[in-house]
């Protein structure tokens, strides 16, 4: 038997790696073979480039937020023709057509959802699906969504795991999103300027900013007399979030992901552009357990460096390292993956024993 799965969300990172964490781990589990349905855009192509991940094109090009009603039949058409078994939507407005086409066809449709605040997308897909993985609670669920919702955490990559916070020097790492954020950058560097002289002489920095920006970034920390290393991309996440001992950043529901995994706290910058705010829900829920503080929009520079300076000279950042890490869900690819898994079988009428192995998934795992 050979499941083929179609995978479909957005084209930003915040949903392309979690599908190919995912999809990874439907490989490795036997459950099927994963496919991205793919709208030529180059994150696609370079994040599912490795053996195994099938690619095929949306043969759809209908505009507008509403057209994909209009791209239904081309769906239909498309899931038939590559005989897919099931649909797995990791939500934005691409989802939707496929998600549709799957219910006409009633193929089994799975979603995923990063965010506390659910996107319009998945909100419109969540009736429809078997059912719907969450990475942390959602603010206000319906009765209908709590009943057929598993918080199982968001899939990343498996060397995300927990490791034990390094001896000094005190490390900060700074993440401008995948694309640099000049926002995260300019507060940051007034902070910077306010710190004490005995936090200075003991930090460490790594600040990953764009492109654009790296020289003139680079070159404000050594006018500042920092320690620091600025790089447009760090090739090894977890490498730089196991050497540092706080992470600033925005508050991505994959950032976030991997820093609980991994048992690292931090100062969150939530993009605040979003209508939703869910950057800022996303924040604010580490921030109430402890494993982190969120910088409001409206922040001084004094209290950024002051909050810094709590953080790594009065050792707050143990706390937070160790909060976070009771958040963490390293294995929720492999957790998504089992359910998908177990769902099907029953589908299908399998039993248990049709399979080798037994089932790794625990039951308190899933309940939502």
């Amino acid at each position: 038997m050979n499941r083929r799965i179609l995978i479909v969300g957005g084209h930003t990172g915040g949903h392309l790696y979690p599908a190919e964490s995912l999809a990874r781990e439907l490989i490795a589990g036997g459950v099927g073979t994963p496919i991205l349905l793919e709208h030529q855009r180059p994150l696609e192509q370079r994040v599912f480039n490795d053996e195994g991940m099938e690619k095929i094109l949306a043969p759809w090009h209908a505009k507008g937020r509403f057209a994909f009603f209009s791209s239904v039949p081309a769906a239909i058409k498309l899931l038939r023709q590559h005989e897919i078994s099931a649909v797995v939507g990791f939500g934005a407005f691409p989802s939707v057509t496929a998600g549709l086409a799957a219910k006409c066809l009633r193929i089994p449709l799975y979603l995923h959802e990063q965010n506390r605040v659910m996107g319009k997308a998945n909100w419109i897909l969540a009736f429809l699906a078997e059912k719907v993985f969450l990475s942390s609670p959602l603010d206000s669920p319906s009765r209908i969504l709590r009943s057929k919702s598993a918080i199982l955490g968001c899939p990343i990559r498996p060397e995300f795991q927990p490791c034990e916070v390094p001896d000094a020097p005190l490390r900060c790492l700074i993440l401008g999103g995948s694309q640099g954020a000049d926002e995260v950058n300019t507060r940051v560097l007034a902070a910077a300027d306010l710190l004490k002289p005995e936090l200075k002489q003991k930090l460490e920095i790594v600040h990953m900013a764009s492109e654009p920006n790296t020289q003139q970034v680079r070159k404000a920390w050594s006018d500042k007399g920092f320690s620091a290393r600025v790089e447009p991309y760090l090739p090894e996440m977890f490498k730089e979030m196991s050497q540092s001992h706080l992470v600033i950043s925005r508050a991505g529901a994959s950032t976030l992901a991997e820093l609980t995994a991994v048992g690292r706290g931090g100062v969150f910058l939530p993009y605040q552009k979003h209508a939703d705010q869910h950057q800022f829900h996303n924040a604010r829920y580490l921030e109430e357990r402890g494993a982190g503080i969120v910088l409001e929009s409206d922040a001084t520079a004094e209290h950024f460096a002051g909050i810094l300076e709590k953080a790594m000279l009065n050792g707050l950042w143990r706390e937070y390292a160790s909060r976070a890490g009771e958040l963490g869900r390293p294995q929720a690819a492999t957790t998504i993956s089992e359910t998908i898994r177990i769902h099907l079988d029953a589908r299908e009428g399998r039993s248990f024993s049709d399979r080798p192995g037994e089932p790794t998934l625990l039951r308190n795992e899933v309940e939502a």
